[in-house]
Formats: structure tokens, sequence, C-alpha cells
């Protein structure tokens, strides 16, 4: 046995027979291991363990922890060549991890064309009119991702607005699943009165004329000639994007983040840094899967995941550096963009446009078509999860579960529900029932909870992500949804866990008011919801999250008393070092 695998070896046992840092302190011995490579001390240290103890000083070696107590027991561990970085009575947490990212689209997003950050129509209207007196006429005008919940008018744009700044041009103002079309955007593709809906989609149609309105429902695939909006990136312009962003995510404390949606092409350049020693993030990687199809073409597919290497799967494949997370599915449209699938009608309004009154949103699987992805899956021992906005689609997503439960159990696979942003009390009480937990995004009630409450009403806003519910029957865990830019704060979406932490504790409102301030947080739930929580989603726990002895030795210094500091400085709260692996990743200067 090497030096590393006994250490690892006796670090295993360590983190088994003692449950708090004093008793490990009291039974390690650095003389059986030789001296530590990283100690901080004279710090506050904050473990995130079970009882959520408080030590002074921690040590590390060969990328794991050997000792968590006061500085007097961790200093034994020093050596010749140990550095040791006194925290001046600084917090130390265990690296935080975002449950729900993008980082490949997020990097390469800004390889190109500048993004705008349009936040009003004023805005959009003025972009469009500069991008149209410098494009050729007939070429495609495209704004994509610019949700109508964040523009100071809490509406899209309508057709009429997009006609009068560019005539001459088509014109796509992307919100996600749903977007608004300009006139000639609709003539050059052909949409007419007589053009139907596509499966799972809308072309909507004005309820007195039968014309169509320019809002197009999960049916941008009617438009011709739309540019894909990738940039000619080579792969090594790639390699460096991402590696630039995992920067960014290191000096705002992230050391674990996971891929909610990546294809084999972006495991490929994960793995690749990987194996250049490049990589300064640990990685979760959701696979993305297509549920459409016959049973044996779904297994095929599933079957097909793991391809030839075997890194591709199942959930759990891998190691500490990158491993597979469950299959990702998208079961219905989204919050921002009035397509969610809900239980009731969305209202009738320039929001979304919505015309009619019995419109619910999208649902893009069938149940039954579900129930087969998820019962082929579960018997493959992948842990699952959709995207899944709307309450309606929340019980079709239980539904299944449930179903399949009957056939495979499915408790210890942890089965997920992305986004989950209105359960309700019957559907939290299933989620106890099978080990469902879920994967929310705080940032979104403080960007869009004023325009949802305008739209829905506080009758069910009531529950919308009500975190503190939550947690009283599953896991949930915080996460981000970042999809464009590299800015934590003007990102599409804000990926600043420090927001997404202050978020649940105060459940303020950007534009002012505090959404059921019962259903906030503790700081103590806060902090676990982005560290030992997330870990647990992924099946982790028993690696990271916390900070114990044999745990990998990923952790942060900060520059405040996140437990006890006026609640509104902790959404700025600066880290002064990321430790990834026993390696400093990040030190503010």
């Amino acid at each position: 046995m090497n030096a590393t695998a006994a250490l690892a070896a006796a670090l295993l046992l360590l983190a088994v027979s003692a449950s708090t840092p004093e008793r490990v302190s009291g039974i390690a011995d650095p003389a059986d291991t030789g001296p530590a490579d990283l100690i901080v001390r004279n710090a506050k240290v904050v473990t995130v363990d079970a009882t959520f103890s408080i030590a002074g000083a921690i040590a590390m070696k060969e990328g794991r922890i050997v000792a968590v107590g006061s500085d007097t027991e961790v200093m034994k561990w020093k050596g010749p060549g140990t550095r040791v970085v006194d925290a001046g009575g600084k917090v130390v947490l265990p690296g935080l991890y975002d449950s729900h990212s993008h980082p490949v689209g997020a990097a390469l997003s800004e390889a190109g064309t500048p993004l705008p950050n349009l936040k009003s129509i004023t805005e959009v209207k003025a972009y469009i009119r500069k991008m149209a007196a410098t494009t050729p006429p007939g070429r495609w005008i495209v704004i994509r991702f610019a949700f109508p919940t964040r523009l100071a008018e809490a509406r899209f744009p309508t057709k009429a607005e997009l006609d009068e700044v560019s005539p001459n041009h088509p014109v796509l103002y992307h919100a996600g699943p749903a977007g608004i079309a300009n006139s000639v955007a609709l003539r050059v593709s052909g949409v007419t009165r007589d053009t139907p809906n596509p499966p799972a989609g809308q072309v909507v149609k004005d309820p007195k004329t039968g014309e169509p309105t320019g809002m197009l429902r999960n049916a941008y695939g009617v438009l011709k000639g739309v540019p894909s909006g990738s940039e000619d990136i080579t792969p090594v312009a790639q390699r460096e994007a991402v590696k630039k962003l995992f920067r960014l995510y290191n000096e705002n404390g992230l050391t674990s983040v996971a891929d909610r949606n990546a294809s084999r092409s972006d495991l490929d350049l994960y793995l690749g840094l990987l194996k250049a020693g490049e990589l300064t993030v640990r990685l979760n990687v959701a696979r993305s899967f297509n549920p459409i199809g016959t049973r044996d073409e779904i297994v095929r597919r599933l079957d097909d995941l793991p391809g030839k290497d075997g890194r591709g799967g199942p959930t759990g494949a891998g190691d500490e550096w990158i491993r597979i997370g469950p299959i990702k599915m998208f079961l219905d449209g989204g919050m921002l963009n009035g397509s969610a699938y809900m239980r009731e009608p969305w209202p009738p309004g320039e929001t979304y446009q919505v015309t009619e009154n019995d419109y619910r949103g999208l649902l893009f699987i069938p149940p039954d078509q579900l129930k087969v992805v998820v019962e082929e899956a579960a018997r493959r021992k992948w842990q699952v999860t959709a995207h899944t906005a709307g309450e309606g689609a929340m019980d079709v997503l239980l539904d299944a579960y449930e179903f399949v439960n009957r056939l495979t159990p499915i408790r210890d696979l942890r089965f997920c529900i992305t986004h989950a942003n209105f359960p309700s009390q019957n559907n939290l009480e299933r989620c106890r029932a099978l080990g469902v937990c879920a994967d929310i995004q705080p940032a979104w009630l403080w960007k869009d909870g004023h325009t949802l409450l305008k739209v829905l009403g506080p009758g069910r806003m009531r529950w919308f992500q009500p975190y503190k519910s939550w947690l009283n029957y599953t896991t949930i865990g915080g996460g981000s949804d970042h999809m464009l830019r590299f800015d934590p704060l003007d990102s599409t979406n804000p990926w600043s866990p420090w927001l997404g932490i202050w978020v649940t504790l105060t459940r303020k409102l950007e534009r002012g008011g505090v959404l059921q301030p019962g259903e906030a947080l503790t700081r103590e739930q806060a902090l676990r919801l982005y560290t030992i929580n997330n870990a647990y989603l992924h099946h982790e726990e028993k690696e990271k999250g916390s900070l114990e002895p044999g745990k990998l030795a990923d952790l942060i210094l900060v520059d405040r008393d996140v437990l006890t500091c006026p609640v509104d400085d902790i959404r700025d709260t600066k880290v002064l070092l990321t430790v990834l692996g026993g390696k400093v990743v990040y030190e503010r200067k």
C-alpha cells in the first residue's frame, strides 16, 4: 500500500469512528501519516457537520482533511513544509456548491458579440433600432434569453413594437421556450393564420382575427433561417472560456458545480481539463436526455449514454472530480416566459400575451411516455430529474415517480425535481414518501417575484419557492441556472451564491417588498442549502459538503461572519481564499 492509499484508509477510519472535530483531534496522530500540507488556524471554522459545530483550525494533507479542532490540537500537524494561514479570526466554510448551472453555454456566451443587458422595452427597441442600422436588410436580429419578467414594463414587447423599430429585418425576441417575432419574421417564414401548431407547441393567433400575434410557444421551428447563435470558436478558445468562468466561480466561493444538462461534448471538455490538470471546480454532470420515442428507443438511448469509455454514466460513474449525475429531461416550459405547465390557467394579460381563458402552459412529455422513461432509467440505476417549472408539471412528474416506485423502488436513487417552483402541501408529502429532492433557484424570487405576484396574485404565490416548508419534508439544494454572461449578479441567471443565500434569508423582491417571510430560512439552513444539501442531492455527502476529517479538503475563507453580521451584508460577502483538494485555487490580493 502506497503512502496516499494508507493516508486515505486512515482518514476513513477516523471519519467513521468520530463524529466531532474534537474527538477526531484526540485520535489522529500526525506521526502516523506525516505533517499536513496546509493548515488554517486562528479561524472560526463552521464545519456544517451534523451538529453544525464550530472549531478553531483545520489541517489538510494530500487533498483530504486530517484534523479539525482547536489551534493547539491542529497545529500538531505542522511540519517544516506545512503552509500555515492565519485567518485572523475570520470564518472558514465548506466550499460552496451550485446545484444547477450550464457552464459551457455560459462561458461561450460572451465569446463573440457582446450581449445586451436590456432592462426595459425602451432599451429593447433602442437596441434593435441600432442593430437594424448596421445589419443588412433581410438578415435576422435575435435577442436571446431576455425574460419579460425582468423588464421595467414587466411584459413582452408586442409584434407592433418590433415592427416599428425594424420594418426591414426579421426579429426574434427569445425568452426561452416562448418568444415574440415581428411581421417580417413571420412573412419570410411563411407563418400565417393557417400554420398549424407544432407538437407540444403553439403559434398564438389573435382570437378575433385569427392572424398570428407573433407569440411563439415552443414553436421556433416554424421560423426559417434563424441563426443558431453559436459562435465559430475553436476548441482551444472554448477551453479557455470555461477555465475563465471556473476561476470566477472560485473567486465567489464555488468549489463544486452541477452541470444540469450536459452533452457528451461538454463532458469531454471537462475530462480534457481534468487530464491537463486545469480543472478548478468539481463537477457533477447531468446527462441531457431525449425522452421521446418507443420503449425500445428509450432503452437503446439509455444503454448508449455511458459511451465506449464508460465515463458517461450511469449515475455515480466517475471520481471526486467529475461524476455523472441524473438524466435530465424538460417536462414543461418556463415561469419567466409564461409557458410553465400550471394546475390552474394563466390569467389573460399583457405580461405573457395570454389571450385564452384556459391556457395552462406547455407540457412537453405525455404522462404515459414519461412513465416509460422513468421506469427504464430506474431499472438501470439512473437518478432522474426533469425541468419542472409549474405546479401542474410537478403533479405529472410525481405521478410518474409514484408509478415507477411500485415497480422499482426509487428512494435510494434520490430522484429530483428541477426548479420545483410551486409545490403544494400534497406534493411535499409525496416527495417525503418517495425520497424525492429538489434543486431550486432563489435568485428567481428576487428577480422575478414582483412580476409573478402581479400576474398570479398572492393566493397562488403562497407556494412560490417555500423554502421552510420544503425542508420540513425533504432535502432541497440551492442553484442558479446560470446560462449567459460572466458577471455573478448581471448574468442570466444571477449565479452569485451569496445572493442566493441572502434571498433565502430575507425573501426580498428586487422591486420592493417581501414575499411570504414565514418561508425564510435560518442562516444554518441557508448555508446547508449550498453545501451539504447539494452534496446529498448528488450522492456525494460522504465526500464533501462539510468540514470533517476524511472528507475532501474543499473550503473557503470569507471576509465577514455570515452567522452574525447584518443580514443584508451577506449578499456582498467577499471570498479571501478558496481551497480545492488542499490546494489554493484563489487568493484575494
